[in-house]
């Protein structure tokens, strides 16, 4: 065997190591991530159950209203299990969860699992418009900025992003309903249509204006991350071989620079999922965050654990698809 071929072997021989070690990093991740969602699941549900029976106000009553006998109260108190022990509720609650079981709501009597998928797609949807909103926004932005040359179009980036960050969500889901909803009248003021996809009409503008606090964060990290790639030596033979220039853009700019973008936006869906909240109860949307300040309101004890552990438990699978996606973009970023 010549030294050229023994050469060429060593090198295939390291490739297939590298890889083995990739995949074997992807699946101790995988299994990590899987371990982890269950244990912030579990302490979310601990802490979503402690903290509703420690808030003032008695479910039992507000469900029965003021004028009801302590008889009834105490017949409707041990329907719902609520005469026993603190410890017992919760493992009836917790063996409920292992069973498929979220319980029923104290006030409708729905089955809290029809209730969450009810209601969940409707947040989904906004927190998946908002994303590509973001996207669409940001990118171009960040990407024509870190190319300018010219001072002011930096000085004015670097100041409508910190005015949009002082912009609270409300503010601007507001004007967005004076602006497109009364003066253009191109989006409804209020009102939902379930099926996809003529709900998008009532969804394109909670979702623009949940974006609002996205935005500006992920334009200057994104900015960032361009301007420090530029500084790159492949970035130089690219324009030296004269790559074509979406290819350049992408393959030579974007892609190595969007990595922690990614995972920054993967880490801001708890934000995400704080203003669409808002924006539910703004544009009286029948998503589950309007059904969580119900329930809170009305110490409907099943519907608050069960919804805080799934936003739980969505925040976790955000985080571990950021990761993995900004690992597939740029392979120098390191799994944990």
């Amino acid at each position: 065997m010549s030294e050229s071929q023994k050469t060429a072997a060593s090198q295939d021989v390291k490739m297939e190591v590298e890889k083995n070690r990739n995949r074997a990093a992807l699946r101790r991740t995988f299994l990590g991530r899987v371990i982890r969602s269950v244990v912030v699941a579990f302490w979310v549900m601990v802490i979503a159950f402690s903290l509703i029976r420690l808030s003032p106000g008695d479910p039992v009553r507000m469900a029965l209203g003021a004028d009801v006998t302590e008889e009834a109260v105490e017949e409707f108190r041990t329907q719902l299990g609520l005469d026993k022990g603190v410890l017992t509720q919760f493992w009836d609650y917790f063996s409920g969860i292992l069973r498929g079981d979220l319980g029923y709501s104290y006030f409708s009597g729905r089955d809290v699992t029809e209730i969450v998928g009810t209601h969940l797609p409707v947040t989904l949807m906004i927190i998946g418009l908002s994303i590509g909103f973001a996207a669409i926004i940001s990118i171009p932005l960040a990407l024509y900025v870190a190319m300018s040359k010219s001072n002011t179009v930096n000085y004015l980036f670097r100041a409508l992003t910190s005015i949009s960050l002082a912009v609270p969500g409300f503010f601007l889901a507001l004007m967005g309903l004076l602006v497109f909803g009364v003066y253009f009248n191109i989006a409804p003021a209020a009102g939902y249509e379930g099926a996809f996809p003529a709900n998008l009409k009532y969804l394109w503008l909670p979702a623009l204006a949940n974006c609002g606090s996205l935005v500006p964060v992920l334009a200057r990290v994104l900015h960032s991350s361009i301007v420090d790639t530029l500084d790159e030596e492949f970035v130089e033979t690219g324009v030296i071989r004269g790559v074509r220039k979406g290819k350049f853009y992408w393959s030579y700019l974007l892609r190595p620079s969007l990595a922690p973008t990614v995972v920054l936006l993967s880490y801001m869906v708890g934000v995400m999922i704080g203003g669409t909240v808002i924006m539910e109860t703004i544009f009286s949307l029948p998503g589950i965050g309007r059904e969580l300040i119900t329930a809170v309101d009305g110490r409907d004890y099943p519907v608050v654990q069960s919804i805080a552990m799934i936003f739980g438990l969505i925040v976790v699978f955000f985080s571990f698809v950021g990761d993995l996606t900004g690992y597939l973009l740029d392979r120098r970023v390191t799994l944990s």
